[in-house]
């Protein structure tokens, strides 16, 4: 045995349904999967002998689970489990169904490796088999077609599918060491919750939080995971995150607050909107980087025609300026760059001043947008509105003087209000030493409004009549942004 007081180093689980062999293969897709497991694991530990691997030929379709399975499953150091359907869908009796899982559940300090042969829906997947880091074993090739199983083509070359293995057994094996260098010389570890304990401290130099992305970009993901592991560069997440929002956030801040760069990658495919986050997940992603003021680095397909895609939110997130389109080779090459060579940049979100300037009858609409400036980490102040003019006056030609942005809001008030206000705005800049970075007029409801028909110098207007967009605020935002010093 490679791990002291284990009799196997590798325990494998699965349905008999995934390793039914293809039409034109001699054996089938689990199968293969274990011999090739085998054989990569053996080359990197040194030796074929050198460690113990145990697949449990008796979980036969309608069999139930016998003693000696659970016995050798607490005799494990590892867990490998063969997720799909058929997997969570097999007809274990309840009660050994349940004896298994509560073993999963209770293994916190011997790890639980999920290699997903098919797509699961989280809804689907068992709760024990959640928070884990997942190797998917298929690819959303075509939108709106069934995902393709890697290695499924008995006689085709499958890159990504010996990638998968070569990472999955880079994994066992960093923690096959890690356990047998701490001995377990006493006793085993003690079964405990589910929650998922976090990674070895790697002491690599620069850290990467990559966001979690739609499936038909794990491809892409997957290879720039590969290179930043290949540069040294720790990469987090180094689990599967639970899909409920509130878990999702407490993992991904934990992760971000120990990350240097926030790297993402995006495609024309919103991905997954649950009703209690409407954002959906790769915008929500990208909201966590930036109330943690991380720097951030997204790419999309120099091919994808922005014109074409439907929602909105997600359009805005495309077109956001930390996006760079072009190539995955380049965009690696960017993301080292920006690691090794950090460039200087003035970042607007923690320091930025913004005079949101409104009447009385707008302030609902004013403190929406203030909460999202909040949220973003932008400061604001909102109009004071005494019964004393002078007081009133000298508040409004001070914010114009000393806020770095201003937004008038456009709502219940009048046009003549509106225009009265960018009035005393055009004599304020004429008093500044620097100019403002940005000037708004944000349209709030109701839809019908007189025309303002005016614009002084940079006025920008924002059509928010029928509610406030986060992502337009956001991307208000971004416009304040000083541009990289080279």
């Amino acid at each position: 045995m490679y791990v002291p007081n284990y009799k196997y180093d590798v325990f494998v689980s699965y349905a008999h349904v995934d390793d039914t062999p293809f039409p034109g293969a001699s054996e089938g897709w689990v199968t293969t999967f274990v011999r090739l497991l085998k054989k990569r694991l053996g080359e990197k530990i040194g030796r074929d002998d050198a460690y113990s691997l145990w697949m449990d030929h008796e979980l036969g379709s309608g069999q139930f689970i016998s003693e000696q399975l659970i016995d050798n499953l607490r005799d494990a150091a590892t867990l490998v489990v063969v997720l799909s359907p058929g997997y969570v869908a097999s007809s274990w009796c309840q009660r050994e169904r349940d004896a298994f899982l509560s073993l999963i559940r209770d293994r916190t300090q011997r790890p639980v490796f999920i290699a997903e042969r098919e797509r699961v829906d989280d809804c689907d997947c068992p709760d024990e088999l959640t928070d884990r880091k997942i190797f998917h074993f298929w690819v959303q090739e075509r939108e709106g077609k069934a995902p393709r199983v890697l290695g499924s083509r008995p006689g085709h070359s499958d890159d990504e599918y010996y990638n998968q293995i070569d990472d999955l057994c880079q994994d066992i094996v960093i923690e096959l060491k890690r356990l047998r260098s701490v001995g377990e010389s006493v006793t085993k570890p003690p079964f405990a919750t589910a929650i998922p304990t976090p990674a070895p401290n790697l002491t690599r130099p620069h850290t990467v939080f990559l966001a979690q992305v739609t499936d038909d970009l794990d491809l892409q993901r997957n290879s720039i995971k590969r290179y930043l592991d290949q540069a040294g560069v720790r990469v987090l997440p180094d689990i599967g995150y639970s899909q409920e929002p509130k878990a999702f956030r407490a993992y991904a801040e934990r992760d971000l607050a120990e990350s240097d760069l926030f790297v993402q990658l995006l495609s024309g495919t919103a991905g997954k909107k649950p009703i209690d986050l409407p954002q959906g997940y790769p915008t929500f992603q990208m909201e966590l980087a930036l109330v943690a003021g991380k720097p951030i680095l997204q790419w999309r397909s120099q091919t994808l025609d922005i014109t074409t895609i439907e929602d909105e939110e997600h359009r805005a997130l495309l077109e956001g300026m930390p996006v760079r389109a072009e190539g995955l080779e380049d965009f690696k090459s960017e993301v080292i760059r920006r690691l090794t060579e950090p460039p200087q940049l003035i970042l607007p979100k923690k320091n930025i001043f913004v005079f949101v300037d409104m009447e009385s009858a707008d302030r609902p609409f004013a403190e929406q947008i203030c909460e999202i400036l909040d949220r973003y980490g932008a400061e604001f102040v909102l109009p004071v509105q005494n019964e004393n003019p002078a007081d009133n006056r000298h508040d409004l030609e001070q914010n114009l003087t000393d806020c770095d942005a201003l937004i008038v809001i456009y709502g219940m008030t009048t046009n003549t209000w509106v225009r009265g206000q960018l009035r005393e705005a055009h004599k304020a800049l004429a008093r500044r030493q620097e100019p403002l970075r940005a000037l708004a007029v944000f349209e709030g409801p109701p839809e019908q409004k007189a025309p303002l028909d005016m614009k002084i110098q940079n006025m920008k207007v924002l059509d928010y009549r029928k509610g406030i967009s986060e992502s337009e605020v956001r991307r208000f935002l971004d416009s304040l942004t000083v541009s990289e010093v080279a």
